[in-house]
């Protein structure tokens, strides 16, 4: 049990660090995309009214528009940060639930209904997630992103079924802690 939690907290801290640095990605490649499409708005009204003639020397190195990967990157990136967020969320126990009508159940009723919505949880993780998410990542592999190549949509939605792992794995062990404890413990 020890080397689970183990296991476990590292899952979680890595989950953490790979959301740390998505979100900072995301943030450096939103702020590029305004800058980027700031600095060719200007190089544009530079070039057409010929106002701020002290610009010209440095309009060459400026860009002419918005950097063309930065929607598409940051499309991908809220892709990961929503399926991996939900993934930590499940682990640490801070997603949505409403359990105002729950609480007004008697003992054993709540655990009954504890377990059916963690084997709800368990399918979905197992069907829609895992093998539906693999199967969708598995047909976009080879279809390429236009302003990156060397990115397939495919290696984009794999996050899908990793994440699909996730909450499975938080999911089978919330499951066996509501099933352990007796119903009057709840």
């Amino acid at each position: 049990m020890r080397a689970y939690q183990q296991i476990r907290g590292g899952l979680i801290r890595l989950l953490e660090w790979l959301l740390i640095a998505v979100v900072i990605v995301i943030t450096l490649d939103v702020l590029w995309g305004v800058t980027s499409r700031s600095l060719g708005n200007l190089v544009t009204y530079v070039n057409k009214t010929g106002n701020f003639a002290w610009l010209r020397p440095i309009i060459p190195w400026l860009p002419e528009g918005q950097a063309m990967y930065t929607d598409e990157l940051a499309r991908m990136l809220l892709i990961w940060i929503t399926m991996l967020g939900g993934a930590l969320a499940f682990a640490k126990k801070a997603h949505l639930g409403v359990d105002f009508f729950v609480g007004k159940m008697r003992p054993d009723a709540r655990k009954t209904l504890a377990i059916v919505v963690q084997c709800i949880t368990i399918a979905f993780a197992v069907a829609a997630m895992m093998i539906g998410g693999f199967m969708l990542a598995q047909d976009q592999w080879a279809q390429k992103l236009p302003t990156m190549p060397w990115l397939t949509k495919g290696m984009i939605y794999s996050v899908i079924p990793a994440s699909g792992f996730f909450i499975l794995m938080f999911s089978i062990e919330q499951l066996v802690a509501v099933i352990r404890p007796p119903a009057e413990k709840e």
